[in-house]
């Protein structure tokens, strides 16, 4: 990758990051939330009303919006028993088509969730819980998380074709 398309990944690159913060910053509120209700309840004082709400909305965010910047990092968990069996350019055969498989998916994923954020955005659709918020927010962090996610694997083919070790696979020297 080079000009424009590096500078864009690096811009790209800090965004994720940037959500992959604010993804551990959710973990740790989500933590403190529910451990504070639970303290509460052991004294027998009235709980916090909004925490299983802004826990489930925080796992969302933590779900599609910290995806991306695990698997930039290569530290996703993956199932690598056909891997393990494959030759080196068999390996790198296969490695290739999950890219391209998960790519695809991703795009898929982020047209169907755009399509129901828009939906709710021209509705004027409102959730009415604890917090009452319009339902697009919450709707439009699918169709981000799965752009970058789309934007990762393109990322990690591209570098595949490039015959650069692509992190987190495991395989460096593995060509395609």
């Amino acid at each position: 990758m080079s000009g424009l398309p590096r500078e864009l990944d690096r811009l790209v690159g800090l965004a994720i990051d940037g959500l992959g913060a604010v993804s551990g910053a959710v973990v740790a509120f989500i933590t403190l939330a529910i451990s504070t209700d639970v303290a509460l309840r052991a004294l027998g004082l009235s709980t916090l009303g909004w925490t299983l709400e802004t826990s489930e909305y925080g796992l969302l965010i933590v779900c599609f919006l910290g995806a991306p910047y695990v698997l930039r990092h290569g530290d996703h968990i993956r199932v690598d028993v056909l891997l393990r069996k494959a030759g080196p350019r068999r390996r790198g055969a296969l490695l290739f088509l999950a890219n391209l498989i998960a790519f695809a998916t991703c795009l898929v994923l982020a047209w169907l969730g755009a399509q129901e954020a828009l939906v709710a955005f021209r509705r004027g659709a409102m959730l009415f819980k604890d917090i009452v918020m319009p339902q697009w927010i919450v709707l439009s962090v699918m169709p981000i998380g799965m752009l970058l996610l789309a934007w990762e694997f393109a990322r990690r083919i591209l570098l595949r074709l490039n015959g650069t070790p692509v992190a987190g696979e495991g395989t460096e020297g593995v060509a395609l």
